[in-house]
């Protein structure tokens, strides 16, 4: 998550999930020493637990939340439920990955369906905080959005973009192989001085990497229905020692 200050008020950059909203209270007003009331809008990248699973939480505390109404689609009908549990256990898998000693298992499910405040379009600024474009960048879900600050040259690309030592690779899942491309592509046009990554922090442009990874993205879709289990046997086999 990316919080961004402003005499104005401040804006954060996906909700993180349900367990991180005291986090970010416990900051906003005890190292930043500011009142809750001066955020002002909770963007919502995209639809998984740990990009909108604190959104509720956060409008339930007054603060406005902002996205697409799109995302409510990823976590719709009884398949959108299934994903809705695939993706809450994967979560919990990460968690069990990255976990410190000390770290409690806390509840991470959340309301699947968001009543946005604000709905954000294509190249529109954003409400409050017009220096920022909203931008539709569909490809690892259907309904991605990445965030644009022209002026300074940053552009928040939520988990389109995932970092390694030789440039990027591609996020899971990936629903639609051609729209990511064009994303990517969008990317490329737009030139930015510096991309914010939802994991793995601030990485500057470069333009070789972004063309490398559209050259090598999927041809077809990677998601929890024909790439789910070799994760989970990847998983079980390095946490549960199976052979």
């Amino acid at each position: 998550m990316y919080l961004i200050e402003y005499e104005k008020g401040l804006l954060l950059f996906d909700s993180g999930t349900r367990a991180d909203v005291d986090l970010v209270k416990d900051y906003i007003v005890n190292t930043l020493s500011r009142p809750m009331e001066d955020l002002k809008l909770v963007l919502v990248s995209h639809a998984h637990p740990d990009h909108s699973g604190g959104a509720f939480y956060f409008q339930k505390m007054g603060v406005p939340i902002a996205g697409t109404d799109l995302l409510n689609e990823w976590y719709a009908g009884v398949t959108g439920f299934i994903v809705y549990l695939v993706d809450v256990a994967l979560t919990y898998m990460v968690w069990m990955k990255k976990k410190k000693e000390g770290d409690k298992l806390k509840n991470l499910f959340f309301p699947r369906k968001l009543h946005f405040d604000f709905l954000l379009e294509d190249g529109k600024k954003l409400p409050v905080f017009s220096d920022w474009i909203s931008l539709s960048c569909a490809g690892h879900t259907e309904s991605d959005l990445s965030f644009y600050h022209q002026k300074d040259g940053i552009l928040y690309v939520g988990d389109n973009l995932i970092s390694q030592k030789n440039g990027f690779i591609v996020p899971y899942p990936i629903v639609n192989p051609k729209a990511y491309k064009e994303s990517l592509r969008k990317y490329l046009e737009l030139k930015p001085r510096k991309f914010l990554l939802a994991h793995y922090g601030e990485v500057p442009y470069q333009e070789e990497h972004l063309v490398r990874l559209i050259r090598t993205a999927p041809e077809k879709s990677r998601r929890h229905g024909n790439a789910l289990i070799p994760i989970i046997y990847n998983f079980m086999k390095k946490f549960f020692f199976v052979h």
